[in-house]
């Protein structure tokens, strides 16, 4: 069946699209493949597009045709669309890796990025049917692919990084699935995303920053958008968490506890990493406390920060030692004088000022 005798079929098929159908006829017989690329992209924009098995008809019997005569990157955004509405898993990495395939047939310029989006495509459907294996593999490789590519588009590079922050989420990886999700956010506009995939992604990302291993830097993730979702949800406690670990407040921390002990026990994660947590808001009180000072005046002594910490003067060393372990700080301890010399902390939570991700 030619393209134009499918279009002709759904036509009668689909009395409700025929207009649609007839233009996407008229763009397809005239060659203006970027008009029709544009007019595929409204059909698929339409419920009546996206019903049932016409979103897979309509791209094997029509889109197929011509596809290697529109953008490719753009014709791989098509095919994911429709891989979205096959049921089946199975089916969809099927069809997804028949498209790969067909693309590397064809052996066309400029066929990297689009394999590379299916493929993030493909690992995450691997990912969902419980192919964990499989899907790290794809992912090492993806990040390798990526690394070599210029001039990547956001789409292909957010793509690689949300599968990521996937495979470490199903790991409870904190940390990786945060550096993950930062550089997903990082390629795409928060505004783009709807209210049921924003919450809960601003959820996980704050939990994963606050239980993350060696994440110190609250403030890239407050200065992002997506945390504003909290403030009308029944998650607003978890973005005061957020600010108050940035600040390092242990005095908020504990109010903070003891307001929301509810939602708070709620959490298994943060039950089980409650040490932790008292511990990172504590590096991140004594951080706070060094870059409060003028460089000149940072010759602290050890009572003064156990005051500001409520520590005794043993888990004041402890901690000086910690912050020091981790490279968060930079300095030495006189034991004899009971004062440390902190000439420059590494990590200055309060000022950070940056607009790309990191942990």
């Amino acid at each position: 069946m030619s393209p134009v005798d499918y279009l002709e079929k759904l036509q009668t098929a689909e009395p409700g699209l025929a207009e649609d159908v007839a233009e996407l006829a008229s763009l397809y017989q005239r060659k203006l493949w970027h008009q029709l690329t544009l007019k595929v992209e409204d059909c698929f924009s339409k419920s009546d597009f996206n019903k049932g098995e016409l979103p897979l008809e309509f791209y094997n019997n029509f889109i197929n045709d011509f596809g290697h005569k529109i953008n490719l990157l753009k014709l791989s955004q098509f095919a994911v669309h429709v891989a979205k509405h096959i049921p089946d898993a199975q089916q969809t990495v099927a069809f997804l890796q028949g498209v790969a395939e067909h693309l590397k047939e064809q052996k066309l310029p400029r066929s990297e990025q689009p394999l590379l989006f299916l493929k993030m495509h493909v690992a995450q459907q691997k990912l969902e049917m419980g192919s964990v294996q499989d899907c790290k593999v794809m992912v090492e490789e993806a990040k390798s692919e990526l690394d070599s590519l210029a001039d990547v588009d956001p789409s292909v590079s957010a793509a690689v990084h949300y599968v990521s922050s996937l495979y470490h989420k199903v790991k409870k990886d904190y940390a990786e699935f945060y550096r993950s999700s930062m550089l997903y956010l990082a390629f795409i506009s928060s505004d783009s995303l709807g209210y049921d995939f924003k919450l809960p992604l601003a959820v996980d990302i704050s939990l994963a920053a606050l239980l993350g291993e060696g994440i110190y830097n609250f403030a890239q993730l407050l200065m992002h958008p997506i945390v504003k979702v909290l403030d009308s949800s029944p998650y607003k406690w978890l973005h005061e968490l957020l600010e108050c670990f940035n600040h390092g407040d242990l005095h908020q921390y504990d109010a903070l506890c003891a307001k929301h002990a509810t939602v708070l026990n709620a959490q298994p994660a943060l039950v089980e990493n409650e040490r932790r947590l008292r511990e990172k808001v504590t590096i991140s009180c004594l951080i706070n406390q060094i870059s409060d000072l003028p460089p000149e005046q940072r010759r602290i002594p050890l009572a003064t920060i156990a005051e500001r910490t409520k520590l005794s003067i043993d888990g004041v060393e402890f901690l000086l030692m910690k912050a020091l372990a981790l490279h968060l700080i930079e300095g030495s301890i006189d034991q004899v004088g009971g004062c440390g010399w902190w000439p420059q902390p590494k990590l200055v939570v309060p000022t950070a000022r940056s607009s790309g991700p990191a942990g």
